[in-house]
C-alpha cells in the first residue's frame, strides 16, 4: 500500500508546534499525554484550557487519539504521518546527525568483511543494534552484478560445480549434470573461455544477449558449446535476493509491541516473509529515505508497525534495500537518518568494489 498524503501546512504554526512535541513526548515515554502536566513541562505560553482545545482541534483532525475516556492523547497513524513528512527536521538530511549515526554505525565492519553474505549480515545486526529495533536488509539481485570470474569443477555422476564469483566478492554457485563425462582439465580450458567472454558483463545481459551472440559466431568450438551449455543452465535459475533479518528480540521488550493484536501484527509481517519482501522490493525503485506507518505497510492485515527504508546502489542502479521494522512510536529522529546513512555507505563500499 502507498503512504497516504496529507496537504501541506494544513496546521498553522503553534498546532505544527503543539503535535511535534506530544508525538516526541510520546515516543521517549510511551504514556498518553494529558494537557496540564504537558504544559508544565514543557513550558507552553498557554493555558491547560487552551491546550485542551488544541488537543481537541488535533484529535477532531485525525492527528491524535484519546485510548480511554479519562486518558491523555496518543498520535494516530495519521499523526505519525504528518510528523514525518512536515515537521521532522532531519527527515533527508543526513549530514545533521552524521557524527552520532558514524559513532553508533560501525563502518569499519563494513571495510573490514570480505565476504558479502557475511557483510550484509553485520549491516542488519548494526542496524538494530543502532536502532534499538530490528534491522532488515535485502541483498542484491545478482542479475545486476558484474560477473568477475567463472570456476568450473568436475563432481561425481556427470555433475559440474558451476561457481561464479562477482566484482562486488558474491558468490553464486550451482550445481549441473550434463549429459557426458568432462575431465577437469577440459573444465579447466572451459573455465578460461567463460571467464575470459562473460566478464564485465551483469548477469542480466549475459542471459538476455550474450549467450546468443556467443553461440552465433561460426568458429564456436564443440568445447565451448558444452562450456555455454553449463553456464546456460546454471544461470537459468538464478537464486532470489535474501531477506535478512535481526533484532525481533529488540520488538519483544516494547510493551505495546507485546498487546494481543500488535503482537499478531508483527509475528504475522515476520513470518509472512512474502509481505516483507513485496515491501523492500519495492522500495528497489524509489530513491531516498521511505517511511511506512500502521495500515500503510499492509493494509488491515498489519497495524502498530513502522518500516523505514533505502535502496543502496551498484554505480548507479539501485540494487538492495536497508532498513529498519519498528513500533509506530518509533524514533523517526534517529532512524531516519541512520537508515539513510546506512544505505549511503554501503552504496560507496559495493560501488567501489565492483569497479
Amino acid at each position: 500500500m502507498e503512504k497516504s498524503s496529507i496537504p501541506e501546512n494544513i496546521l498553522n504554526e503553534r498546532e505544527s508546534a503543539i503535535l511535534r512535541t506530544i508525538i516526541y513526548e510520546y515516543i521517549s515515554t510511551g504514556t498518553p499525554v494529558g494537557s496540564r502536566s504537558f504544559v508544565q513541562k514543557y513550558s507552553f505560553s498557554i493555558s491547560p484550557a487552551t491546550m485542551r482545545n488544541i488537543m481537541y482541534d488535533l484529535e477532531a483532525m485525525g492527528f491524535l487519539i484519546r485510548p480511554h475516556t479519562s486518558a491523555g492523547r496518543v498520535p494516530t497513524d495519521k499523526g505519525y504521518r504528518y510528523y514525518v513528512d512536515q515537521l521532522l527536521d532531519s527527515y533527508v538530511q543526513i549530514e545533521d546527525n552524521k557524527t552520532q549515526v558514524k559513532e553508533i554505525f560501525r563502518e569499519e565492519l563494513i571495510r573490514r568483511e570480505l565476504h558479502l553474505d557475511k557483510l550484509f549480515l553485520a549491516v542488519t545486526k548494526m542496524l538494530s543494534l543502532a536502532s534499538k529495533y530490528a534491522g532488515v536488509v535485502l541483498t542484491p539481485n545478482l542479475d545486476y552484478t558484474i560477473v568477475k570470474h567463472i570456476e568450473l569443477i568436475s563432481l561425481d555422476n556427470n555433475e559440474v560445480l558451476f561457481v561464479l564469483v562477482t566484482r562486488t566478492g558474491m558468490v553464486y554457485n550451482k550445481r549441473v549434470t550434463i549429459s557426458a563425462k568432462v575431465t577437469q582439465d577440459e573444465l579447466y580450458n572451459n573455465s578460461k573461455y567463460l571467464t575470459g567472454e562473460l566478464c564485465g558483463y551483469s548477469m542480466f545481459e549475459i542471459k538476455e544477449e550474450i549467450f546468443q551472440k556467443l553461440r552465433s559466431n561460426s568458429m564456436i568450438t564443440t568445447n565451448e558449446e558444452v562450456a555455454l551449455d553449463i553456464a546456460e543452465l546454471a544461470l537459468s535459475k538464478s537464486d532470489a535476493p535474501e531477506l535478512l533479518i535481526d533484532g525481533i528480540e529488540n520488538l519483544l521488550h516494547i510493551p505495546e509491541m507485546v498487546e494481543n493484536e500488535r503482537l499478531k501484527s508483527l509475528l504475522h509481517l515476520i513470518e509472512e516473509k512474502k509481505i516483507l519482501r513485496e515491501i523492500m522490493e519495492r522500495s528497489l525503485y524509489m530513491d531516498g529515505v521511505t517511511t511506512l506507518i500502521g495500515d500503510e505497510i499492509a493494509g488491515d492485515d498489519i497495524s502498530g508497525c513502522s518500516i523505514v527504508t533505502s535502496a543502496y546502489k551498484i554505480g548507479n542502479k539501485n540494487a538492495g534495500v536497508v532498513g529498519v521494522i519498528g513500533p509506530t512510536r518509533m524514533d523517526y529522529e534517529k532512524v531516519v537518518p541512520l537508515v539513510g546513512y546506512a544505505e549511503n555507505r554501503v552504496s560507496a563500499f559495493l560501488t567501489n568494489i565492483s569497479r
